[in-house]
């Protein structure tokens, strides 16, 4: 499915505002609140929605770690996306082959995570950032 300028705007304010009532979402986009029911239903289908989450105030650490692959980058971004350790997961260009987004409780949390992503056959090499203060 095409999306069009208001599944565009759905996208939008859902990722503003995950909670957003389907009421809500139709007085924004000038649609019934069935219809904007069946175009999240097709959003989630068509993986333009992977997921609804939340974002904490406090208490969440992140990890960021670039990662260089053994052999196939593809091969390796595929592992560590069915992991499902990270939070996202980009390949990238430059001097590492893909970054990593890790999200946790604690530093111990992270560490658990850094560890088990060290261990995937396909990864050869990290360098992990840590975050003290989101702004």
């Amino acid at each position: 499915m095409k999306r069009d300028e208001k599944d565009e705007k759905i996208l939008s304010m859902l990722t503003s505002n995950s909670r957003a009532s389907n009421v809500e979402i139709a007085r924004a986009v000038d649609l019934t609140e069935g219809a904007v029911r069946n175009r999240i239903d097709h959003l989630i289908k068509n993986n333009s929605i992977k997921r609804f989450t939340i974002e904490t105030s406090g208490g969440t650490y992140f990890g960021i770690v670039m990662l260089k692959a053994k052999h196939d980058v593809k091969k390796m971004m595929t592992e560590i996306s069915e992991s499902k350790l990270a939070k996202d997961a980009y390949e990238i260009s430059g001097d590492y082959d893909g970054c990593v987004i890790l999200e946790g409780m604690s530093l111990e949390e992270i560490d658990g995570k850094i560890d088990e992503i060290r261990k995937l056959n396909d990864v050869q090499d990290t360098k992990t950032f840590i975050s003290f203060k989101r702004w």
